[in-house]
C-alpha cells in the first residue's frame, strides 16, 4: 500500500468517527452543552481523538520505511492533486454558505459548526478520493 493511501486511510479512521459523534451530539442533544467551555471540551477531545489517531498512523508508516526515503512518484502527485482540486471547491462552496448566506439568519456556534462541518467534509472527500484513487481504475488525466 502507498503511503500516501496509508496516511489517507488513517485519517479517515480517525476523523470520521470522531467528528461524527461531534455532530451528533451537536444535532441530537444540543441542550446537552450550553456553555461555550462545554463546547469548548467537546470540540477538543473530537480533534485531540483525531490527531491521535493521524499520528500513530504517521507513526507507523515513517517506521515501515525506515531508512528509505518517502518519495511520490507521478501517479502519487496525479491521484493527490485530483483528489485536492476536487476537495477544495466542496470546502469553497461550503465556506461560501457559513460566511456569506448563513451570517443574514443565524449565528454563532450555528456558524462554527456548519464551518467545521464543511471543512471536514472536503477533508473527508479528499481522503475518499486519494484511497480511490489507488485502488480504483488507473486514470492518465483529470
Amino acid at each position: 500500500m502507498a503511503p500516501l493511501e496509508s496516511l489517507a486511510r488513517f485519517n479517515l479512521w480517525g476523523m470520521c468517527p470522531a467528528y461524527a459523534v461531534y455532530f451528533a451530539i451537536q444535532i441530537g442533544l444540543p441542550t446537552w452543552l450550553t456553555t461555550t467551555p462545554e463546547r469548548l471540551v467537546c470540540f477538543a477531545a473530537v480533534t485531540g481523538v483525531h490527531a491521535a489517531v493521524y499520528l500513530t498512523g504517521l507513526a507507523l508508516v515513517k517506521r515501515k520505511e525506515q531508512g528509505e526515503a518517502l518519495l511520490a512518484d507521478e501517479r502519487d502527485r496525479a491521484i493527490e492533486a485530483r483528489a485536492n482540486r476536487i476537495a477544495y471547491f466542496l470546502l469553497m462552496g461550503g465556506l461560501v454558505v457559513v460566511g456569506m448566506v448563513m451570517p443574514f439568519n443565524a449565528g454563532g456556534w450555528r456558524i462554527v459548526n456548519a464551518a467545521v462541518f464543511a471543512i471536514v467534509s472536503a477533508e473527508t472527500l479528499r481522503n475518499v478520493l486519494i484511497v480511490q484513487g489507488y485502488r480504483g481504475t488507473p486514470r492518465l488525466a483529470h
